[in-house]
């Protein structure tokens, strides 16, 4: 039987098992998915386990999928743009590294017919996810990105003639009435907090989390309250593990699989 998982820190809240798992079984598919709590010095262990095949495939979470680049034999040409992988699978003796997660927000934006081209968009974090991100909404052709960070030096490092870095201090002053806002930090995964002052937020914005676990953080919470357009991490999650299971599997398996029943089935899964 194949063994994959999914490995971060932390982990609790993924419904990464629960996905892969009821596709394996609706599938008849052989197979299990776990997920593994890790710390940065048990990363070699993991990648031992995949090249000995102990473990058929990984997917790579917060805060893991920049740093895990260094054990990868290669890395798929999308994925050296974007700087970030989530994704590992093992051709032949060859541990190859891709990311899902542009694809799984590229498929989200589509689904919810939202346009990007031209717009502006306020992208708050400057990891893994949100190097994805930008690299797909580049794709989608937006105008301008103002990517906000705690520590400015490491959005400075994304700076380009799209992407403009700034503190969280000048938000207030730059962000207008039909901007997209997008959080890729863990800020509402364990909290009741949110990435930005709630006071900035209107109607008129779009707001999308890549936080599924809590379905409702409090950004999207309080966008639901003021009437706003709201976007969870949910879809953006699924699309991504279905593109991981194509590629992990070499065909496209999950074209037999119905979206609407996964989604579905893991909002009901979620506490």
């Amino acid at each position: 039987m194949k063994q994959f998982a999914v490995i971060g820190n932390p982990i609790k809240h993924s419904l990464s098992p629960i996905l892969h798992n009821w596709v394996f079984k609706f599938l008849s598919i052989k197979a299990n998915y776990r997920k593994i709590h890790v710390s940065e010095d048990e990363i070699p262990n993991i990648i031992k386990e995949i090249r000995d095949g102990s473990i058929s495939g990984i997917n790579v979470t917060i805060p893991y999928k920049e740093s895990i680049i260094r054990y990868i034999d290669e890395i798929n040409p999308r994925s050296i743009a974007i700087g970030s992988i989530n994704c590992i699978m093992k051709s032949q003796s060859k541990l190859i590294g891709n990311n899902t997660d542009w694809f799984g927000f590229c498929k989200t934006i589509e689904k919810n017919q939202i346009k990007i081209r031209e717009k502006n968009v306020f992208l708050f974090g400057a990891g893994g996810t949100a190097k994805a991100i930008i690299f797909a909404l580049k794709q989608l052709g937006v105008n301008k990105i103002y990517l906000f960070n705690r520590t400015v030096s490491k959005a400075n490092k994304l700076k380009d003639n799209i992407v403009s870095p700034h503190h969280y201090n000048e938000l207030d002053n730059l962000i207008n009435q039909d901007s997209i806002l997008v959080n890729t930090t863990s800020v509402g995964m364990q909290s009741n907090d949110s990435p930005i002052k709630l006071g900035l937020i209107n109607k008129q914005n779009i707001l999308i989390d890549v936080i599924y676990n809590p379905l409702e953080t409090c950004f999207i919470k309080y966008g639901n309250s003021i009437g706003a357009k709201t976007i969870n991490g949910l879809e953006m999650f699924i699309f991504q593990a279905l593109a991981s299971l194509d590629l992990w599997f070499g065909e496209s398996i999950t074209k037999q699989v119905n979206f609407q029943q996964i989604k579905t089935y893991l909002e009901e899964n979620i506490c």
